[in-house]
């Protein structure tokens, strides 16, 4: 639009010149400068350096035979100066050779016609003074001159959507590798937490349990004595150490369970899950407690819908919505990026399969898919018993 904007004005100049120096506005005239506004179309519109150069040499040459054409010379002008090459480069240098010679005429070629008014001047007597022909060289060449300039800003302006488009790229690339890193050191600190825990419930259970279970054994023998020897408050008593012990046996076998489970801190891992991905995330949590098993399904859930927003969305924000309801559990993610075809965008991981599939596990589901101009993993748990156990 740039281009066909100063040819327009390049026109306007031209065709004043024209009138002032012929005295009214000739049919010849009328003419060139409708075929100029198609040559002008044709060259914004076609992008074909082959298509131009002939636009070029075609106005050009006839503008050798109507000297009228030649006030339209600057609009030319422009078109060719944005000419580059033509014929089929990869098929060899000989047609190299023959583009590169087709382009360097063409981009001069609308010398001929300047130069031909000069021969008419002095052999044919055309009536028009040195001093329009001067004008209209320097108009032509200003035409000229501009053409180059746009070509060179066309240049730039491609350079840069390319280097935005190689940036783009880049940080995509590096969000990717945060991504992998990020879900690699939760990976490795939910390993080493997983490790201590373990470590813990195993001291538990060897060193407690075992001086507890032998509590309970002595305690029990120690009834029955008292009972065979017939000291009832002894038997009594050894009764109420031996159901305080076996709680206290109790207690530690559910502390055990409850460390090998990972705790039961629902808030703290969704929060660890949501923080694991270098998006902009907005968390609204109204699940103040849950069992450990929907716990480790939404925070699955949610590492899994993260990483495949940063992996597979231009999206830049991530709503988490955690509901508590009567009867079930309810988790909803949804990004703010374009929306992606209907299928599962995972290249690893647990996939949106295996997030369907940890639902249904605790008798639930989950739907995955476009929704409101970006990508939406809602899942929703009943609060039965077979899903808390």
């Amino acid at each position: 639009m740039r281009r066909l904007t100063f040819q327009g004005l390049l026109m306007i100049m031209g065709v004043l010149l024209g009138i002032a120096v012929i005295g009214d506005a000739s049919l010849q005239l009328i003419y060139a400068m409708v075929l100029a506004i198609c040559c002008a179309a044709v060259g914004e519109y076609t992008r074909f350096g082959i298509v131009t150069s002939a636009v070029v040499c075609a106005f050009s040459l006839n503008a050798v035979w109507c000297p009228e054409m030649c006030w339209l010379l600057p609009v030319i002008a422009v078109d060719a100066a944005a000419v580059r090459g033509c014929g089929p480069l990869r098929q060899g240098e000989a047609w190299s050779d023959m583009g590169k010679c087709a382009a360097l005429c063409a981009r001069w070629v609308w010398t001929i016609p300047l130069a031909g008014l000069a021969v008419r001047r002095n052999i044919a007597n055309l009536p028009w003074d040195w001093a329009w022909i001067a004008v209209l060289s320097m108009l032509t060449m200003l035409g000229f001159g501009v053409g180059l300039q746009l070509m060179r800003l066309d240049d730039l302006l491609l350079q840069t959507k390319r280097l935005q488009d190689t940036r783009r790229n880049q940080i995509r690339q590096l969000r990717n590798r945060l991504s992998e890193s990020e879900e690699d050191r939760a990976a490795s600190v939910r390993s080493a937490i997983l490790s201590e825990r373990t470590r813990i419930a195993r001291e538990i259970h060897d060193n407690v349990g075992h001086l507890l279970t032998r509590a309970i054994m002595q305690s029990e023998a120690s009834q029955v004595v008292a009972q065979i020897s017939g000291r009832d408050a002894d038997a009594r008593g050894f009764e109420d150490i031996h159901a305080t012990v076996n709680e206290a046996m109790t207690m530690v076998r559910r502390s055990v369970h409850d460390l090998k489970e990972e705790g039961a801190d629902f808030t703290a891992q969704i929060d660890a899950a949501s923080q694991a991905v270098g998006l902009e995330v907005m968390l609204d949590n109204a699940i103040d407690d849950a069992p450990s098993p929907i716990a480790r399904c939404f925070a699955t859930t949610i590492r899994e819908a993260l990483n495949n927003t940063v992996r597979h969305s231009d999206a830049e924000t991530v709503h988490i919505t955690l509901r508590d309801m009567p009867a079930l559990w309810q988790l909803v993610v949804q990004d703010d990026g374009h929306a992606m075809p209907a299928k599962p965008r995972d290249d690893g991981g647990i996939g949106l399969a295996d997030i369907e599939e940890r639902a249904r596990a605790l008798g639930g589901s989950a739907v995955c898919g476009p929704y409101h101009g970006g990508w939406r993993v809602f899942v929703s748990i009943p609060k039965s018993k077979e899903a808390s156990s």
